[in-house]
């Protein structure tokens, strides 16, 4: 446990997470659903409604994404056996990525929402130009000219980003699909940009390096020098750097038009 520990070599067996929902690194093969044999129609169509209702409003109507990652793509989705996986996941919630867990579901509610999510990321793979992806044309549905005021204007991407530096050609390096994706949900290679943390002690030391754990009482970093360490918060001064809280504070402010019109102006960047 991670209470009470205050200095051990960081390990690999140690650096193991469960995967996100739609962790996928650039150009890494999607992997493809697994065959859920005897599809219900009306357990599909049961499902469809209660996702809508109880997790629309985050990963979108058709389970695409919106405020919330893409669940088509999913590993969770493409490993999923009949809600072996899925089902935990949706009833227990993920509270350190932001989803509430949904203890009240009946258990044939979450089965409909398994066999919705199947159903549509099948569709979805039927209906790719490109094996494991959606096709542009189904993407592109924004203003590249207002997207490109959003990134210097409203949006403030220019603060941090720029068009000849860490964005150029983003468009061959990501596929529409996850292209959009990093829009909302900054993963893949920059993976690697988390928060981090700068400690001081009451003498005065310093550490500092990658938030492991926070709580209301203990704080952990893997350190620069590879070890972990944690300690009482209230034994310490604490200081947190976030670079990904610009996305943050958008993921309340954008619109659809918004992250259609940026995906636009973004493709541009070959």
């Amino acid at each position: 446990m991670i209470f009470g520990i205050r200095n051990w070599k960081f390990s690999a067996l140690a650096a193991l997470v469960y995967l996100p929902l739609c962790a996928q690194q650039p150009n890494q093969s999607i992997p493809q659903p697994r065959e859920q044999k005897n599809e219900d129609p009306a357990s599909v169509e049961r499902g469809r409604a209660e996702f809508k209702s109880s997790c629309g409003f985050c990963h979108g109507n058709d389970a695409t994404g919106s405020r919330a990652p893409d669940l088509l793509r999913s590993v969770i989705v493409s490993h999923d056996d009949h809600g072996n996986l899925l089902a935990p996941v949706i009833r227990n919630g993920r509270p350190d990525k932001g989803m509430p867990s949904f203890t009240t579901l009946k258990d044939d509610q979450i089965e409909g929402i398994v066999a919705f999510l199947h159903h549509q990321a099948n569709a979805a793979l039927k209906s790719a130009t490109v094996p494991g992806d959606y096709p542009l044309s189904k993407l592109l549905t924004g203003n590249p000219s207002a997207g490109k005021a959003f990134f210097y204007g409203l949006g403030g991407c220019s603060n941090c980003h720029s068009i000849t530096g860490d964005l150029k050609g983003i468009a061959k390096r990501y596929s529409p699909l996850e292209l959009q994706q990093q829009i909302v949900y900054p993963a893949g290679e920059k993976r690697a940009i988390s928060e981090t943390a700068v400690i001081t002690l009451k003498n005065g030391e310093h550490y500092e390096g990658k938030i492991v754990h926070k709580d209301d009482f203990i704080i952990g970093i893997t350190c620069q020098d590879g070890w972990y360490r944690s300690w009482p918060l209230n034994n310490v001064e604490v200081s947190i750097r976030d670079p990904l809280a610009a996305h943050r504070e958008l993921m309340g402010k954008y619109t659809d038009a918004d992250i259609h019109n940026l995906f636009a102006y973004l493709e541009t960047l070959k």
